[in-house]
């Protein structure tokens, strides 16, 4: 179960795809040709086949393009296609493009392809480490001023993709142990979704990691499966069904949170520590950088004025983020990048803002949403936020793994000496005291 998120399309704003290539790779012959490219003639038989070390790559976008090249296809000049930056995305060629769009996704795999092979050679063809440089090099050879604006580590990690598709899931998308269900990709650009699926995929491994190298695993699957359908149903609530490791997401912050419930935390006699411990590991600490840039991104919108109309209007989403705005960056919390925000003064203030204004969904409302019954655990009066910082809190006190003990036993005074009660008093002093 995951907190609402109502700006649910906001997220969609957010630049997911970090870093560029900027150093292209000295191009041997004219860069500025802007005709159709003429492919070198097709090796005899009594020549070496220079593609016999590429025929079986399992990258659709080289088997597009090698099909073409020995079929003596012409190759388009695409120099209008990219012009428009908004078309960059069909350059990344990973291979769900050519389910998404497959007629103009071959083009471009036929023109990168003779490309990279006319000026650098076969084995470049799968120079994965050097990718980027070749496609931006590319773009030049069309005369256009620009790069092509990829991180490598995303673009090394798509080549380890599995994909598949059904009869209802058009997008089956996995890498090793996590799979990605997708009916289509509706609610966003396909450059967001690539950005969600590296920074979940990597943030997941990165999290788990960290839970076993300091002994926190325990009692915890984290060598399970996991399978995340990716609803949008509009609800805004994420759902586990812990039996089978299916995870029903409907927006791009909750696939972390998800995942801890998905290897073992599903007791909600005490929901503030089952929820509030998904949190702590699923987003407080910041496994997942596309959590931290969508927050940026909200609080870049409240500083230039864009809630202020709902605001005025009542909207509570509004009234929230324009005040967290305040409270964070009065506390000299910073917004212009990932890795100087900090995501522990931002659920403190977060918590403190909704206490104090009473404009917040609380745990036991969204229990009641996504399980369809009344929620009587303990801790279902307080939010998601004001449950991630009450763990950060206990944590910073006691440790994480008296936190996690008090899990798994669920015996909340013998753990920590003090009942839900008295640790939420000690837990509001001090955010009341947030300096």
């Amino acid at each position: 179960m995951k907190t609402k998120f109502t700006f649910l399309a906001v997220l969609l704003f957010v630049t997911i795809l970090l870093g560029s290539c900027t150093k292209s790779p000295e191009l041997p012959h004219n860069t500025e040709s802007q005709g159709t490219v003429n492919t070198p003639e097709i090796p005899t038989d009594a020549q070496a086949d220079p593609f016999e070390n590429l025929r079986d790559s399992r990258e659709a976008w080289l088997t597009y393009g090698l099909s073409a090249y020995e079929s003596d296809k012409e190759v388009d000049n695409l120099k209008e296609f990219f012009s428009d930056r908004a078309n960059m995305t069909y350059l990344t060629l990973y291979d769900h493009m050519f389910a998404f769009d497959k007629k103009t996704s071959v083009e471009v795999a036929k023109a990168l392809f003779s490309f990279i092979y006319n000026e650098y050679g076969a084995d470049a063809l799968l120079d994965i480490n050097n990718r980027c440089e070749y496609k931006t090099a590319y773009l030049k050879s069309l005369g256009l001023d620009t790069e092509y604006t990829q991180n490598q580590k995303v673009e090394t990690f798509f080549t380890t993709m599995e994909f598949t598709s059904d009869a209802t899931y058009k997008y089956i998308i996995s890498f090793d142990n996590v799979t990605y269900y997708f009916k289509d990709f509706d609610a966003g650009s396909i450059s967001q979704y690539n950005g969600f699926l590296y920074y979940s995929t990597t943030g997941l491994s990165e999290m788990i990691r960290y839970m076993e190298d300091n002994n926190l695993s325990e009692a915890l699957d984290t060598e399970r499966k996991f399978n995340f359908y990716m609803t949008f149903d509009g609800s805004g609530y994420s759902k586990t069904v812990y039996s089978n490791g299916n995870m029903y997401i409907n927006d791009s912050n909750s696939t972390l949170h998800e995942a801890v419930h998905a290897m073992g935390v599903t007791k909600n006699e005490n929901i503030w520590l089952s929820e509030g411990i998904c949190n702590y590991f699923g987003k407080a600490l910041g496994f997942n950088d596309q959590i931290a840039a969508s927050y940026i991104q909200i609080l870049t919108m409240a500083k230039q004025g864009y809630f202020d109309e709902r605001a005025n209007a009542g909207d509570k989403s509004a009234v929230l983020y324009k005040e967290v705005y305040k409270a964070y960056t009065d506390r000299g919390g910073k917004i212009d990048s990932v890795d100087a925000f900090d995501l522990r003064l931002y659920t403190d203030v977060a918590a403190k803002v909704e206490l104090d204004s009473g404009l917040y969904t609380t745990l036991g409302e969204a229990y009641k949403i996504v399980n369809k019954e009344d929620c009587e655990a303990l801790g279902d009066e307080i939010s998601y936020e004001q449950a991630t910082s009450l763990i950060l809190y206990l944590a910073d006190s006691y440790g994480i793994e008296k936190v996690l003990e008090a899990y798994q036993t669920q015996n909340i005074e013998t753990v920590f000496g003090k009942d839900y009660e008295g640790l939420k008093a000690d837990w509001l002093a001090y955010i009341n005291n947030l300096s």
